[in-house]
């Protein structure tokens, strides 16, 4: 049995216009492991399941022909969140890795297939898109730190123009707020920043 990847999915998806390379890698990955839960012969039907899964899949995909379309349909499958792919090429290594790989591929096999290989892609596919997850968790957690850094400067500034006082000051009135109503610092200085715009709209209105 392969030993999953921490949040790596155990789940494949096969694609194949052909019933014999579908069957083969069937019981291959289940060889190795793996769930097969479904396979496809129409790009369409594997685009609308894994897309539409509440969990995650490796998708192991025939490139040996019409290989602009299959390029295309990694990118598809890969728009809306991460999803490891393994690529299968011609025994003469038609599909270009390099291209693969730019299109969202974190593997790929080559015919002859091998019990053997498909075990490692998998493997590979799987470690690959837990390392990714983990990477745009810590992107989404640098942009909401950033975000709410802005908000708390704006903030600062608000307090620093209408309350006169220092910089230090306005940052630990922002501070204690947040303590005292055990509120994160960012939702204190939205709420400072839109009683502010608040007072703005009153005050134009006013003098309209």
């Amino acid at each position: 049995m392969v030993e999953q990847a921490a949040l790596a999915p155990m789940r494949v998806c096969i694609f194949s216009p052909e019933p014999a390379l579908r069957e083969s890698l069937v019981v291959n990955s289940s060889a190795s492991g793996y769930s097969v839960e479904a396979s496809f012969s129409e790009s369409r039907k594997l685009i609308d399941f894994v897309t539409s899964s509440s969990v995650d899949h490796i998708v192991i995909l025939d490139l040996r022909e019409q290989l602009d379309n299959r390029l295309h349909l990694i990118k598809e499958l890969c728009a809306k969140r991460p999803v490891p792919i393994v690529g299968v090429a011609g025994e003469d290594n038609s599909a270009p890795g390099e291209c693969v790989v730019e299109a969202g591929a974190h593997a790929l096999l080559s015919e002859p297939i091998r019990a053997q290989d498909v075990r490692a892609a998998l493997t590979i596919a799987a470690h690959q898109q837990a390392k990714q997850a983990g990477f745009e968790r810590e992107i989404a957690l640098l942009r909401e730190r950033l975000a709410d850094r802005k908000l708390i400067e704006k903030a600062k500034g608000i307090l620093m123009d209408s309350a006169k006082v220092s910089e230090a000051e306005a940052f630990r009135i922002i501070q204690k707020q947040s303590q005292d109503k055990r509120k994160p610092m960012a939702e204190i200085a939205t709420l400072i920043i839109s009683a502010s715009e608040l007072v703005s709209q009153a005050a134009s209105a006013r003098a309209d």
